[in-house]
C-alpha cells in the first residue's frame, strides 16, 4: 500500500517492492504507455475487476524518490510522529539509544527504491534503467494497488485507522498480501514471455545491507506485510510451497471487511472462522490519571507483532536473513504476545524534558496475562528487574509494573519523576479486567 500519511512502517512499505528490483539497464527504454496497457489488462483478467480509470506512469530516480519520501515524512505531523515513536522504542527497548529512526528509514530508501505507487495523485512511478520484465512484474503487483485504490481508497482506509500502527500495519498486510496473490498469478500467466532467469538473477542482486542491519523493529513489520499478509489470504498460520493460494473471492471479501489487528492476520482463524473470531479491544489511559504538568504527546496501538518483538529478549532477535525459505516459515509473533486482547501505548512529556511511556494491555486469560508479564524481566533486562524488585518493597515508590487479572501496566522512562498514582492506575486496571466479562 502507499498512502499520503508516512509513518516509518510506512515509508518502508513504500520501498519493498524495490527489494525485487536492482537497476539492470536496458540500453532500448521501455514503452511505458504500451507496458501500462499490458499490465492493466493482465491485472484485470486476474483478478475479475475493471480498472475505472488508467493509471498514470511517469519516470523517476533514486534522488527523487528520496526527495518525495522527506515531503510525505513531514506532512501532516508525520516527523513528529515518527520522533515520537521512536522515544517510545527507546522506552521500551525496541530499539537501541543511540539509533536515529529517521536517518535509518531513509537509508533503507535510498538503498532498494524501484517503483512506487502513489493513492493521492493515482500514478504509479517507477525508476529509470528496470529492465522491461522487471518493470512488468513490479508494475503488476504495483497496478494491483491502484485497482485495488480505485474500488476502496487505499488512503482513506489508511487514515481511518490513524492512532492504532496495529490497525495501520494489519490493513497494509492485506494491500501487500493482495498485491502478492496477484503478481504471481500474473507471472504464473506469462512466463512464456518473461526471462525469469533474468528476474531472479535481478532479485538476488539487490543491495540490503542497511534492511538486514536493522533492528527488527524496522524490518519484522515491513516482512509481515507482505509474507504474513499473503498467508493470512491463504487461511493458514504458516504456508509451504504447496499451500494453495488465496482465491479472488476471499480477497474480495477481506477488502469488504479488512481485518482490524495483526493478531487476525497473524492467526487467520481470528479473522475467517465465525466461531473464532476475536476484535480488538479498545484500551485507553484516562486523562484524569495523567499527573498535573505532564501532556499526552502521542497515544498508539502497538498489537501482537511489536509487542512479540518487545518481550522477545534483546540476544534472541536475530536480523533479516534473506532466504526465500526462511522468510516464507518465519515467525511474526511470540508466545508471550498471542494472548493479545488490545493495547494502548501513552508518550507522555513533562517538565524539562522529561518524558514517560505507559503501556496499558489486556490479554484473552489471565494465563496469557502472566506469560506477558513473565517475559518483561528477560526482554527489558536487569535495571528493569532490579526497579519491579524495589516498587515491590516501598508502597509509595511508583511501579514500573502494575498488574490486576487480566490487565497489565508497564511504565518506563522517567517512572520516578512522572510519579503515576500506582493505586489510581491499579484501580483502573481492575476496571478493565472487569470490563472483558468472564474468560
Amino acid at each position: 500500500m502507499r498512502a499520503t500519511r508516512t509513518d516509518s512502517a510506512m515509508l518502508l512499505l513504500v520501498a519493498l517492492c524495490a527489494s525485487q528490483a536492482s537497476l539492470t539497464q536496458d540500453p532500448g527504454g521501455l514503452d511505458l504507455e504500451a507496458l501500462g496497457t499490458e499490465i492493466e489488462r493482465g491485472v484485470a483478467a486476474v483478478t475479475g475487476r475493471a480498472f475505472r480509470k488508467p493509471v498514470a506512469i511517469a519516470t523517476t530516480n533514486a534522488e527523487e524518490f528520496t526527495a518525495y519520501a522527506i515531503g510525505k515524512l513531514e506532512e501532516d505531523g508525520g516527523a513528529e510522529r515518527m520522533a515520537s515513536d521512536e522515544v517510545i522504542a527507546k522506552h521500551l527497548g525496541l530499539v537501541g539509544r543511540d539509533v536515529d529512526l529517521r536517518a535509518l528509514t531513509l537509508e533503507v530508501l535510498a538503498e532498494q527504491v524501484g517503483g512506487f505507487y502513489d493513492p493521492p495523485t493515482d500514478s504509479f512511478r517507477v525508476v529509470e534503467g528496470l529492465s522491461a520484465d522487471l518493470t512488468r512484474v513490479i508494475m503488476a503487483h504495483e497496478f494491483t494497488h491502484a485497482l485495488d485504490d480505485q474500488h476502496y481508497d487505499l488512503d482513506g482506509l489508511d487514515t481511518a485507522r490513524e492512532g492504532s500502527t496495529d490497525a495501520q500495519l494489519a490493513l497494509h498486510a492485506l494491500a501487500e498480501g493482495s498485491a502478492m496473490e496477484v503478481m504471481e498469478r500474473w507471472m504464473m500467466a506469462n512466463l512464456a514471455t518473461l526471462d525469469m532467469a533474468a528476474v531472479q538473477e535481478s532479485q538476488a542482486s539487490f543491495s540490503s545491507a542497511a534492511l538486514q542491519a536493522a533492528p527488527s523493529y524496522v524490518w519484522k513489520p515491513l516482512l509481515a506485510s507482505y509474507m504474513a499478509g499473503q498467508t493470512f489470504l491463504r487461511k493458514v498460520e504458516r504456508r509451504t510451497l504447496l499451500t494453495p493460494p488465496a482465491s479472488m473471492a476471499d480477497v474480495e471479501r477481506a477488502w469488504s471487511a479488512p481485518p482490524r489487528s495483526m493478531e487476525q492476520v497473524l492467526h487467520p482463524a481470528k479473522y475467517w472462522d465465525p466461531e473464532q473470531v476475536d476484535e480488538p479491544t479498545a484500551v485507553t489511559l484516562p486523562d484524569a490519571l495523567i499527573p498535573e504538568g505532564w501532556t499526552a504527546r502521542r497515544r498508539d496501538t502497538l498489537g501482537e507483532l511489536l509487542l512479540g518483538i518487545l518481550v522477545t529478549p534483546p540476544k534472541q532477535r536475530s536480523g533479516l536473513e534473506v532466504d526465500p525459505m526462511k522468510l516464507m516459515s518465519m515467525s511474526y509473533t511470540h508466545p508471550a504476545a498471542a494472548g493479545w486482547d488490545g493495547d494502548q501505548v501513552v508518550l507522555l512529556r513533562g517538565p524539562e524534558g522529561a518524558a514517560a511511556t505507559v503501556l496499558l494491555t489486556v490479554w484473552d486469560s489471565a494465563t496469557d496475562a502472566d506469560e506477558f508479564e513473565a517475559s518483561l524481566v528477560p526482554a527489558l533486562g536487569p535495571e528493569f528487574a532490579g526497579a519491579v524488585e524495589s516498587a515491590e518493597d516501598r508502597a509509595d515508590a511508583p511501579a514500573p509494573l502494575v498488574r490486576a487479572g487480566r490487565a497489565v501496566a508497564l511504565v518506563r522512562g522517567d517512572v520516578a519523576r512522572l510519579g503515576l498514582d500506582r493505586t489510581a492506575l491499579r484501580a483502573h486496571l481492575v476496571a478493565l479486567d472487569r470490563s472483558l466479562g468472564e474468560e
